[in-house]
Formats: C-alpha cells, structure tokens, sequence
C-alpha cells in the first residue's frame, strides 16, 4: 500500500467518524428534548346560571384528592381562552314511521310526505374564558368533584342579588355583590358575611361557606340553587362534608 492509499484510507475513517459523532449528537438531542405536551380533549355538558348565563362543565367526575386533572383544566381553560358554545337547539325534523307491512326501501319522508331534513347542527358562538371552578358532585362513599368554566362576557354581571333562603343560625336572607355575601335574619340583622377571595364552600345535600372565621350552612330551599351556582363560581371548594370542618368562631368576618 503505497502512501496515497493510506492517506485515503485514514481520511475516509475520519469522515465516517465525524459523521457518526454528529449523528449521536443530533439524534440524542432530539431524544432529550422535552416533547409538547398534550392537554386532554374534555367532554363538555352546556349549562346556565338563572336564565341565559352559559359556562360549561366537565361530563365527567374525578375524585376529589386528584389534583393533576385539576391543573389540565386549569390549564386548558386559561382567561381569555375561547370555547365553542351552543346557542339554541335544533331538534331534527320528525320522521314518520312506516305503515304496517309497508316494505318501501325508499327515501325517508317527513310526516307531511316530503323528504326528513337531516338534523342541523345547533349554532354556536365563540365565547371567552373568564375563570374556572370546582364543584361536589357526589359525597359518600367518595368525594367526586366536577371542572367549571364561566366567561368573560358574564363575569359579575349577576350582582347585585337578594335571595330568599334558609339556613343555620336563623339566615332568612342573603344579598350577593360583586363584593361579598352577607346573610340576614328574617329582620334585616346581619348575622355571617365574606368577601368573594375568602369564602370557603362545600355543596352537597346542603350548602357550607366558611370565611375563615366562621360556617353558616344554607338549607334546600328554591333559592338555594341560584346561591349555590354564585357560590361555586366565585368562591373556592374545599370538602367539609363528613370531615371535621372548620371550628366554628363567635366572631364575625
């Protein structure tokens, strides 16, 4: 082997090796670069608060110590976010059912004789994030909560409010701003207050709010439920059903 030929031959190894370091590190880069990550793809159930409010709710319920499906929401629903929301229904045009021994593979008619309309897709509209929440949906045996998420166009647009209800201590009334919820006996005493960053809730059977001093709890009457939607969207659950709650207070907030 003459001098030109080993020259070749030890050039040729010095490529295929500068190739296979680059290749090493090009290849291990991309493996330890962190990967996107993917957010779940959450199912929605369309409700409202009083009568044309809409926010939507996770179709499905997770326990409640499961702070991990928590923080996707969270972070599948930041403020400003937009979501798809329906806004009215479109029930599918009826179908009329064949005659007894009719065996007509035909086209399917209205109940008029005129071709069935497929059904339409219900008209949405493009509505931002505005906050999230977590509500109880199950107590016993275990804690299942639910995900909210409500929308800019609405935010305390609710308040001010006076509602009619029932509860502990002799609460009769309670008047919600886009401040606080005060509770009132049937003659106007204040009796329990909390402003909306420090009220603490747990809704089951009945309706718990704690401001840190001290828990009034809201009975099942028809206003309750109107109390509770506000309560969920803007206070912070912490389950105290069954559980050692918070120690009552003589002192008000």
């Amino acid at each position: 082997m003459n001098q030109d030929e080993l020259f070749g031959g030890l050039l040729a190894i010095f490529v295929l090796a500068a190739i296979a370091i680059g290749a090493i590190v090009v290849f291990g880069d991309l493996s330890i670069r962190p990967r996107p990550k993917r957010l779940p793809l959450w199912q929605y159930t369309h409700r409202v608060i009083g009568r044309d409010q809409p926010f939507v709710t996770s179709s499905g319920s997770f326990p409640a110590n499961e702070q991990r499906l928590w923080e996707l929401w969270v972070e599948s629903h930041k403020p400003g976010k937009l979501v798809a929301v329906p806004v009215e229904e479109h029930p599918s045009t009826p179908v009329a059912a064949p005659a007894e021994g009719d065996t007509d593979s035909g086209d399917e008619t209205g109940a008029d004789g005129s071709p069935a309309k497929p059904a339409e897709q219900a008209e949405t509209r493009q509505l931002r994030v505005s906050r999230v929440s977590r509500e109880l949906r199950s107590v016993y045996p275990l804690a299942l909560v639910g995900f909210n998420a409500y929308f800019e166009d609405y935010e305390k647009s609710e308040f001010p409010v006076g509602l009619i209800v029932r509860g502990s201590d002799g609460v009769a009334m309670m008047t919600l701003t886009a401040d606080d919820v005060v509770a009132f006996d049937e003659r106007g005493r204040r009796l329990w207050s909390s402003r909306w960053e420090r009220l603490i809730f747990s809704n089951a059977h009945d309706l718990l709010l704690y401001n840190g001093h001290t828990q009034i709890r809201i009975d099942d009457e028809d206003q309750r439920d109107l109390v509770e939607a506000l309560v969920v969207k803007y206070g912070r659950l912490e389950q105290m059903h069954f559980l050692p709650g918070p120690l009552r207070r003589d002192t008000e907030d």
